[in-house]
């Protein structure tokens, strides 16, 4: 009986201290708010038409998190400001008769993000997210690259939606 007790007790101490929570794990600064606005992304780059996708993408990932509502700015407790700043292209294989041929190309998006509380105007929180992706070239390399957009709207989205809610 007392080593079963003494396992139960060196057991329960042990799991103490592994850090698990139930329930939500917000960032201090997002403590107090539960529903968040995402209006579209600001655009300082010289690629057309892509504030909608990203903006749309962050939100489908906002809801499937689950962590804040995702609501108008006027039902709004904060509103989530995102400005893509730039969009770095570059080869990353080339063919291999040919190292002038590029094969595979590397597409990273960069975006600054400001959490502003609606009631009070205070900035929550800020930072800078980053979505990678990798696309292959092809016959339409037009296309394929806009596909690779779409691809790191989604990584930034998950990068900026476990930050959002996580902390990190």
């Amino acid at each position: 009986m007392k080593t079963r007790l003494a396992f139960l007790l060196a057991i329960s101490i042990t799991l103490a201290g592994c850090g698990y929570k139930l329930g939500e794990v917000r960032p201090t600064p997002m403590r107090s708010v539960r529903s968040l606005a995402v209006p579209n992304f600001k655009n300082n780059t010289f690629e057309s038409r892509i504030e909608v996708l990203f903006a749309d993408t962050l939100v489908k990932k906002l809801q499937q998190d689950g962590t804040y509502r995702v609501v108008n700015t006027k039902q709004a407790d904060a509103v989530l400001y995102c400005t893509i700043e730039k969009i770095e292209r570059g080869a990353l294989r080339s063919v291999q008769n040919n190292v002038l041929a590029t094969s595979e190309y590397s597409l990273i998006v960069t975006a600054r993000f400001e959490v502003v509380d609606e009631g009070t105007g205070r900035v929550l929180m800020q930072g800078q997210a980053i979505g990678r992706t990798s696309f292959f070239s092809g016959n339409d390399l037009q296309t394929l690259e806009r596909q690779g957009l779409s691809n790191a709207a989604i990584d930034l989205a998950e990068n900026l939606t476990t930050r959002l809610s996580e902390g990190w």
